[in-house]
């Protein structure tokens, strides 16, 4: 038990009992009774109990009492009066509750000072707490900032976009569009339900396949045709999406009207300035070729008329491909097919090729004898077109490989060392004109025209490092593949 543990205060205790039992017995000598007096003892019992704790009362009343009983049966003479023993007998009975008194006090403070240290620790742990949050409230003010500040300048280069852009949220409605999208479509085109919004675009797709729908797991790009809610007219656009991180996406609206436009004029163009100048070129050819079959022309005038002629031929070449940009344009190529051997057609390609002053090494592997289904004329052109690229665009010094491969289709691969083709020119390289700095930008529109016409096809197989352009035709005597 915790009262009879030996301490410090119990050693104290044991003190107070024996002085306050030696001080009893001398005020009981110096009045002459017969009993000490227990009231100093108790007193004692409660001052230490008060001060020291319960162990120091109770060691105080057991030393108390018993040198009490000690001085009692030895120092005095005449036995106890009734009156003496009942105050002894008090004493002795009494004592023990100012001990559990001490006790219940003694507990009654502990359990308040670890009150009071739970409160303190709350306290502090609280104020702790309060700390933290403010800190995180400063730090969350700070990201709140910083975003307003992003989404400030999102805004400023959404808003110098010239196309429409809109914002749309993980539930399919727009929040943001910027002011080409306010000015061509009107606040209320994008803030309308999902559904109103997919009546008013032709292709009628599904839901699954809209584009705010598509847009909001991958990039999405698909032409479609929009009526103007303000206006009632179609508008033409390739819609762009791209999916925001959280939920979301960005659609951005080009209007590919104005190009449409701009390719029928330029085929129109092209139709005319080919039959204008066909003829005057055809007469200058001629005239060139009687001029160097002449038998004593000088040296001089012949170098200049050969040159001539090879400025001649170079402007007809323009001419044929903007002949043929212009009936592909219209949906007309005219094809003839026949058979014959894509060796002859590579040759001719090849001789093109060193037509133009190009002296760069080409390597022709496979299978040159193999016969395939097309037009001979537009293959040879669709060769030489591949074959120019790759020329062009090689590093210096590099080659260019030509594949021959048999299998479904005969396989014709074009493989070039320069740096590629760049991701947005590939995504358009065959449905648009695309021009890098030279020429008219309508060689591989005009192959995969041609290509298509006569049932083949045209592939990049390989963007970067180095382009692996792929022309297909079908086999001899199988015209129903490609």
């Amino acid at each position: 038990m915790e009262l009879l543990r030996p301490s410090r205060r119990a050693a104290l205790g044991a003190l107070i009992g024996v002085i306050a039992a030696l001080t009893s017995a001398a005020l009981t000598a110096l009045s002459g009774e017969s009993a000490a007096f227990p009231v100093v003892p108790v007193l004692a019992i409660a001052a230490a109990g008060l001060g020291l704790g319960a162990p120091a009362a109770f060691y105080a009343y057991v030393v108390g009492a018993v040198l009490l009983i000690v001085i009692g049966e030895v120092g005095s003479e005449q036995p106890m009066s009734w009156a003496d023993s009942i105050r002894f007998a008090l004493f002795i009975v009494g004592s023990p509750l100012l001990i559990l008194l001490a006790e219940r006090v003694e507990r009654e403070r502990s359990i308040a000072d670890d009150a009071l240290d739970r409160s303190t620790a709350a306290q502090q742990e609280a104020s702790a707490e309060r700390e933290a949050l403010r800190a995180a409230q400063n730090a969350g003010d700070r990201a709140l900032a910083r975003a307003e500040q992003e989404r400030a300048r999102l805004e400023e280069v959404a808003e110098a976009i010239p196309e429409p852009l809109i914002v749309y949220d993980g539930e399919l409605r727009g929040t943001y569009g910027n002011r080409a999208a306010l000015r061509l479509f009107g606040r209320g085109f994008y803030e309308r339900s999902i559904e109103e919004w997919g009546k008013s675009v032709e292709p009628r797709d599904p839901r699954a396949d809209w584009p705010q729908v598509r847009a909001q797991q991958e990039t999405y790009r698909r032409r479609l045709t929009v009526r103007l809610p303000m206006s009632g007219r179609d508008l033409i656009v390739d819609v762009e999406g791209t999916p925001i991180a959280g939920g979301g996406c960005v659609l951005l609206l080009r209007d590919v009207g104005k190009e449409e436009d701009e390719r029928r004029r330029l085929s129109r163009f092209a139709s005319f300035v080919a039959h204008e100048l066909r003829n005057p070129l055809a007469v200058a050819k001629t005239r060139l070729e009687l001029t160097l079959r002449e038998s004593h022309l000088p040296p001089k005038s012949e170098t200049h008329a050969r040159r001539g002629l090879e400025s001649v031929d170079a402007a007809i070449g323009i001419l044929e491909r903007l002949e043929l940009y212009s009936r592909a344009d219209s949906g007309g190529i005219e094809v003839q097919q026949e058979q014959f051997e894509i060796g002859s057609a590579l040759a001719a390609a090849l001789e093109r090729l060193r037509a133009r002053g190009s002296q760069r090494a080409v390597d022709v592997r496979g299978p040159v004898q193999l016969e395939i289904t097309g037009d001979r004329y537009l293959s040879e052109q669709a060769i030489t077109n591949l074959l120019i690229n790759a020329d062009r665009y090689s590093d210096p010094g590099g080659g260019v490989r030509v594949e021959v491969l048999e299998g479904d289709h005969v396989a014709l691969r074009v493989i070039d060392d320069g740096p590629g083709v760049a991701n947005e020119v590939a995504d358009r390289l065959f449905r648009d004109r695309v021009a890098a700095g030279r020429g008219l930008g309508l060689g591989l529109y005009l192959v995969a025209a041609t290509m298509r016409a006569q049932g083949g096809s045209v592939e990049l197989e390989q963007r970067r490092p180095g382009a692996i352009f792929t022309l297909r035709w079908p086999r001899a005597g199988d015209l129903s593949r490609g």
